[in-house]
């Protein structure tokens, strides 16, 4: 080889996943929208602060909800949506989320939910009403509706009665 020639030719290949993406462990099953988000855009080959630009928000929020530390606010559900191109906050059980005034990380799971404080946050969120509105809605304040989900106590026998409908869905 002679000296002067250092010619160098770089083709990418497309049936192997960018390096930096082989080295993070993704679910095969998915169970958590961060997890979903995650594989979403493994699968893409982008990285976060593509995907960030493309959702409309910081590289740390959407580093935030992949690592389910916190959970999106209903305005960024329509982005989402779009981005995954299926509605995954339709059967969400957010036991014990973090930030975004959710106590939990959202779970894709068909359980039905056990406690009254789980079944109430349920209704919440399908019925997309903040906890101040419910609270408002139901006559009570929203400390307590916080303390019922929380399963830290639960309603009275007559408030039991009163809001029985949302316990039955």
């Amino acid at each position: 080889m002679l000296p002067f020639c250092d010619r160098r030719i770089t083709v990418a290949r497309k049936d192997v996943a960018p390096v930096w993406t082989r080295s993070w462990p993704i679910a095969k099953e998915p169970t958590t929208l961060g997890e979903h988000l995650k594989k979403k855009r493994f699968m893409a080959g982008l990285r976060q602060a593509q995907i960030a630009r493309k959702l409309g928000v910081s590289g740390r929020t959407l580093s935030l909800w992949e690592c389910d530390r916190i959970y999106p606010t209903w305005a960024f559900q329509p982005r989402l949506i779009a981005y995954l191109g299926y509605d995954p906050f339709t059967e969400t059980g957010l036991p014990n989320s973090k930030g975004n005034e959710l106590l939990g990380v959202a779970y894709f799971s068909k359980n039905v939910p056990v406690s009254i404080g789980q079944k109430i946050r349920r209704f919440r969120f399908k019925s997309r009403k903040t906890r101040i509105q419910l609270a408002a809605e139901w006559g009570i304040s929203p400390k307590s509706l916080w303390s019922w989900e929380a399963g830290i106590r639960e309603p009275s026998s007559l408030l039991k009665k009163r809001i029985g409908g949302v316990l039955l869905t």
